[in-house]
C-alpha cells in the first residue's frame, strides 16, 4: 500500500491518487490542515506560520504571520473565504484566505487554543482549549468552549462541561448541534440553541479521540481505543461497535456522502467503505529516503469529498499531502447532484407517487432518444441491443457515438441500439467499442 522510499502510496486498486506532496526540511510540527470547498487550495500551520498552498500549481503562494506561539488548530469557512487559527499564543485569528490580510483577533484565553470549527451555515466560530488550573480542593475547573459571531467576531455565549483539553469540536449539518471531545474522555452534545447539554458520551466507551457526524444528521461516530461506536445522534443511544481494537487511533472525518470514514490511525491515514465494513485504503508517513517512521498531526477533507490532506512530524521535519478520491469523479458528482435534486422534490414520497410515476415515464421516454431516431436504429439493429442482443423493446435505448447537436447527429451511422445499463455505461466512459475488431472482442471495459 506504501512506497517506504518515495512516500507515495501504491493502492493497487487505485482508489486515491497522491496529487501533492509538500516536505518541510528544518524541525516543524504541523498540527492543523484544511483545504478549501472547491479541493483547489490548502492551508497548512507550520510552527507559527499559516502557508498557503495553491494545489493547481503544486506551489506555496503566500505566508501568513501574526501568531507568536505555535498554531494547533485551523478551518475554512464554508465560503471558503476567511481562516479561523488558534494555537499557543492563546489567541484565536481571523484572515482573508485570498489576501492574507488578518481580519481580527478575538479575545485572549488563558490557556492555549487547541480547537477552531466553523459552523456549516457560517455563522459560527466554536473555539476550545486547555484546561491546566485547579481550584482549592484540587480538583479541574470546567474548561469553556467559546462560540464567536464570525461577522462582526463579537463572543455570542460560552459553553462548559469538560474538565480537561477539548481536542476536536464539529457542528451538525444544521448548525444547531455542537459537538465536543475531551481529554477527560468523554464526548459532550450540545444544543445550540438552548445552550444546554443533551446528552454525554460516556468514559466507559474508552478514550475518545476522533467525532463526525453522519451527513444526515442521523449517526454520531466516535473513535477511540475501543474501536469505532456508532450513536444514535437524537437518543444518545448506542447503535453498533466495530472494529473493537483500534491501535493509536486519531481524528475522525466522514465523507460528505456518508459511504467513507477516514481516520488517523498509527501514523499514518485510513479509509474505511461504511457499506462493506471495510477498510480499502491506507498509507504510512516515512520520512524521504528513510525508514523513519512518521506520526500523523492532522488531517482534513474538502467539503465537496473530492481531496483529503494528512501530515506528519519527524525529527528531521514534517510532510504534508494531498490526495484525490477517484471515487468521486465529475460523472459521479453530476449524478449525485441530480439524486440531490430529486430527494429535494420528495421523488420517493408515497403521497407523491402518482408525480413520481409520471417523471419516471418521461424520463424513460427522454432517455430512449427522438422517437423518429430510435424507430431508424431499430429497424437498422434488428430490434436488438448492438451488445448483448437483448430484444426487450422496452428495454432498448438509442444511443448517439457522436455527441448529439442536434438533427444532423441524428443519422443511422451516428447511432446504436444499446440495452439501458449498457447505454448508461457507454455514456460514462466505463465501455468502448473497438471498430476494427469483432465478435465479444469488440467491447472493451474501461474502469474495470
Amino acid at each position: 500500500m506504501f512506497d517506504k522510499q518515495n512516500n507515495t502510496d501504491t493502492n493497487p486498486t487505485d482508489e486515491c491518487e497522491c496529487i501533492y506532496t509538500f516536505v518541510c526540511e528544518d524541525t516543524c510540527n504541523v498540527y492543523g490542515v484544511a483545504i478549501t470547498p472547491d479541493g483547489e487550495i490548502l492551508v497548512s500551520a507550520n510552527n507559527d506560520k499559516i502557508l498557503i498552498h495553491d494545489l493547481n500549481s503544486g506551489k506555496v503562494c503566500n505566508t501568513l504571520l501574526g501568531h507568536s506561539d505555535q498554531i494547533i488548530s485551523i478551518d475554512i469557512s464554508p465560503d471558503g473565504k476567511v481562516i479561523a487559527s488558534g494555537g499557543r499564543d492563546k489567541t484565536v485569528k481571523l484572515w482573508e484566505l485570498n489576501t492574507g490580510k488578518l481580519i481580527k483577533s478575538l479575545a485572549f484565553r488563558a490557556d492555549p487554543i487547541h480547537a477552531v470549527a466553523f459552523s456549516p451555515d457560517g455563522k459560527i466560530l466554536a473555539t476550545g482549549g486547555n484546561n491546566k488550573y485547579k481550584n482549592k480542593g484540587q480538583e479541574y475547573k470546567t474548561t469553556t468552549i467559546y462560540l464567536w459571531n464570525t461577522h462582526n467576531g463579537e463572543l455570542i455565549n460560552t459553553l462548559s462541561g469538560h474538565t480537561l483539553r477539548i481536542n476536536n469540536l464539529i457542528f451538525s449539518p444544521d448548525s444547531h448541534i455542537l459537538v465536543s471531545e475531551s481529554n477527560d474522555s468523554t464526548v459532550n452534545v450540545w444544543n445550540l440553541q438552548t445552550q444546554q447539554l443533551l446528552y454525554t458520551i460516556p468514559e466507559e466507551s474508552g478514550l475518545i479521540t476522533g467525532i463526525a457526524i453522519s451527513p444526515d444528521g442521523k449517526f454520531l461516530f466516535c473513535l477511540g481505543s475501543n474501536g469505532l461506536s456508532i450513536w444514535n445522534f437524537s437518543t444518545g443511544e448506542l447503535n453498533q461497535t466495530l472494529w473493537k481494537k483500534m491501535d493509536y487511533p486519531g481524528k475522525l472525518l466522514i465523507h460528505p456522502k456518508g459511504k467513507i470514514l477516514l481516520a488517523a490511525i498509527s501514523g499514518g491515514i485510513k479509509l474505511w467503505d461504511l457499506e462493506n465494513k471495510k477498510e480499502f485504503f491506507y498509507f504510512i508517513f516515512y520520512y524521504p529516503d528513510t525508514n523513519v517512521f512518521g506520526w500523523t498531526t492532522a488531517i482534513n477533507l474538502s467539503r465537496n469529498g473530492e481531496k483529503f490532506v494528512g501530515c506528519a512530524s519527524f525529527s528531521e521535519g514534517a510532510i504534508l499531502k494531498v490526495w484525490k478520491i477517484h471515487n468521486y469523479s465529475q460523472d459521479v458528482l453530476e449524478i449525485q447532484k441530480a439524486e440531490t435534486q430529486l430527494e429535494k422534490e420528495d421523488y420517493f414520497k408515497i403521497e407523491t407517487i402518482e408525480d413520481a410515476r409520471e417523471r419516471s415515464y418521461t424520463s424513460i421516454v427522454r432517455r430512449r432518444g427522438q422517437k423518429a431516431f430510435r424507430e431508424k436504429l431499430l429497424t437498422a439493429y434488428n430490434n436488438q441491443c448492438a451488445i448483448t442482443d437483448c430484444n426487450a423493446e422496452q428495454a432498448l435505448e438509442a444511443a448517439h457515438i457522436y455527441p448529439y447537436k442536434g438533427d444532423d447527429t441524428n443519422q443511422i451511422w451516428n447511432g446504436l441500439i444499446l440495452r439501458s445499463d449498457i447505454h448508461t455505461l457507454f455514456d460514462l466512459y466505463l465501455l468502448t467499442i473497438d471498430p476494427e475488431k469483432k465478435g465479444s472482442s469488440v467491447l472493451t471495459m474501461l474502469n474495470y
